[in-house]
């Protein structure tokens, strides 16, 4: 075109509604399914009472959902009173102990729930949000066929 340039023009409006609603599912949904679930860790006796497991599932599956830091995960919870209430924290857990958390769940029990919740989003006609746990967890993923050696460590 005659050197114009063309602007597309994007419902902003309709698009924050969508991703709140889309959250909004994603966190129900998801403490449906985790609640409906064994404990995915068992609790110890000793030291300071733990947050439970099942909020620190809910709470590590928000930080894959949203990409963020740990740091930044904890400030976002800590300011919403709604994500406190549906997650039953009488406090918030920090970055520490998130961090902690994602790194206690099992693999399994994170497939069982990445399975339920995909069909609940197919049922329900949405699109699951993209989330890679390898990301979250701060880990890269090695595409080679050879497993990556810890750092410091020599093979024998």
């Amino acid at each position: 075109m005659d050197g114009m340039t063309i602007m597309r023009v994007y419902n902003w409006k309709k698009h924050n509604k969508i991703k709140a609603n889309e959250v909004d599912f994603l966190l129900k949904k998801a403490l449906q399914i985790i609640n409906d679930n064994q404990e995915p860790w068992a609790e110890k006796n000793f030291g300071r009472p733990p947050y439970p497991s099942k909020s620190m599932v809910s709470i590590c599956l928000l930080k894959v959902y949203f990409g963020m830091p740990y740091r930044d995960l904890e400030s976002l919870i800590r300011s919403n009173r709604t994500f406190q209430e549906l997650l039953e924290l009488k406090d918030v857990p920090d970055h520490n102990t998130i961090q902690r958390s994602m790194e206690k769940i099992p693999i399994n029990y994170l497939q069982h729930l990445n399975q339920k919740l995909a069909m609940s989003f197919k049922k329900s006609d949405k699109t699951l949000p993209s989330m890679q746990l390898d990301s979250a967890s701060g880990n890269t993923t090695n595409h080679g066929n050879t497993p990556k050696e810890p750092s410091g460590r020599k093979s024998t």
